[in-house]
């Protein structure tokens, strides 16, 4: 029997990942999928798959959902940033679109500021750890230690939810999403929140439940606190008025931009009774 071309390949992935009922599973599939495979091989697949979704093919459009979700992943960085060398060096422009990582030329701890944009902009400067005085006050006459707030998270009062929502640190909110009773108008207040912080975003991003929501996607999308190579790869999972909102929004890094308005001259109009969810 001859070796699978790498059009097969993703192909097969993709009907695999409709068959998984999950986002969780769909995710995990696909993480142990790529890195069984060189970078090469992963590459050539998902170059056709990007090309498939793009052109409005449903089962690549819900592969290239879970890849989005698992490249929020930090873990994930040292994979993406291979596949992206190899979708750069090899001219994989589907796959190279969905990878690009804008070029930020300034010194580490340098903020660059803009004229009635500086809480907005400011945030896109590497950060440093939750500051003390950043942590809201919970009301109980003394700081909460990080443990206590993480604890609340889990199974936050309604009087506190307020509070745990603008908790700056990731590991309160990574609990905060997970809570059973915590709602998509929740999410969206969480994630629309100005000035915020990347790496809470970053949890949204990655969080199985919430990514694949239209309107906490696109809200993410829109906050420039978000991590540019993570807006810039949900920008592929937008519909075409998502797109238009993305494209005129001043605030958002050009990168961030441009990338909407490829996408936008490559979408489908979007299919009667779609709304850009993957169950």
């Amino acid at each position: 029997m001859s070796e699978e071309t790498a059009e097969q390949l993703g192909r097969r992935w993709a009907r695999v990942i409709v068959a998984l009922r999950t986002a969780q599973l769909r995710v995990a599939w696909l993480r142990e999928t790529l890195r069984a495979l060189p970078a090469t091989a992963a590459a050539d697949a998902l170059e056709g798959v990007c090309a498939a979704a793009d052109a409005g093919d449903e089962r690549a459009e819900a592969l290239l959902h879970a890849l989005v979700e698992l490249f929020a992943d930090p873990d994930m960085d040292e994979a993406r940033a291979s596949l992206r060398d190899e979708a750069r060096a090899r001219k994989l422009l589907s796959l190279e679109r969905l990878l690009r990582r804008p070029f930020v030329a300034r010194p580490r701890a340098q903020v660059t500021t803009i004229p009635g944009l500086e809480d907005d902009i400011a945030v896109l400067a590497d950060q440093e750890q939750p500051r003390e005085r950043d942590v809201p006050d919970y009301g109980r006459g003394r700081p909460l230690t990080l443990g206590e707030r993480k604890a609340l998270a889990r199974r936050p009062p309604p009087s506190l939810l307020p509070k745990i929502l603008a908790d700056p640190h990731p590991d309160v909110i990574r609990n905060l999403l997970a809570a059973p009773r915590l709602t998509e108008d929740d999410v969206v207040r969480l994630v629309t929140r100005r000035p915020n912080r990347s790496e809470v975003l970053q949890e949204v991003a990655r969080h199985p439940r919430w990514c694949q929501r239209p309107r906490v996607r696109n809200a993410l999308v829109l906050n420039p606190a978000t991590p540019q190579e993570i807006a810039i790869a949900m920008v592929a999972l937008l519909r075409r008025p998502e797109l238009r909102d993305v494209m005129e929004a001043k605030a958002l890094h050009p990168a961030v931009r441009a990338a909407a308005q490829e996408r936008f001259a490559r979408r489908p109009p979007m299919r009667p009774g779609s709304d850009g969810s993957v169950q």
